[in-house]
């Protein structure tokens, strides 16, 4: 076996129309076992969710791309041939769920360990801005909301080692 057959991941992914938008894979390995898999963000999702409204209905984007040591790429420069980008124009959604009405184009966003899903949630941007595609800001927001991921699954997997019981039982139950 590889290493790779043998590693685990974590990937944060938003994904449009069943198609990928943007996403960020990191070291699931750097963590414990248990903590790795019993991963909990539901209480940061809406925060997330409404990051990401905010993010992909803005009105202008940038398209610099730093990436450091004083080197930016402007991924606008792309947009000529044999770069062009086709005219991105998701479906908008009206849905009505009893008294209440939930509009804009629908997006999905998952937490997921080697491909298993750990949290999927469905939201949907009013006022989407198809521009948003192909900005740098969208990767920025995206590599944030891992970054605030992979923090908590950090402080979790602190206090998981502190508190010694599920491994120290772990540890046992797989010695025999």
């Amino acid at each position: 076996m590889t290493d790779k057959e043998t590693s685990n991941t974590f990937k944060f992914s938003l994904m449009q129309e069943g198609n990928l938008f943007c996403e960020k894979i990191f070291d699931a390995d750097l963590y414990s076992p248990y903590t790795r898999y019993s991963v909990d963000i539901r209480d940061v999702l809406p925060k997330i969710i409404s990051g990401l409204q905010v993010a992909l209905s803005r009105k202008d984007y940038s398209t610099v791309l730093d990436v450091g040591e004083g080197k930016s790429y402007d991924l606008g420069e792309y947009s000529e041939p044999p770069y062009t980008y086709e005219k991105y124009e998701p479906k908008f959604n009206v849905i009505e769920i009893g008294e209440r009405t939930i509009k804009g184009v629908e997006f999905k966003i998952g937490l997921y360990i080697n491909e298993n899903p750990i949290v999927e949630r469905v939201f949907y941007v009013d006022g989407f801005n198809p521009d948003s595609k192909n900005s740098t800001d969208i990767l920025y927001e995206v590599i944030n909301i891992s970054d605030m991921i992979e923090e908590i699954i950090k402080k979790t997997d602190i206090v998981n080692l502190c508190s010694g019981k599920k491994y120290i039982t772990n540890f046992a139950s797989n010695a025999n």
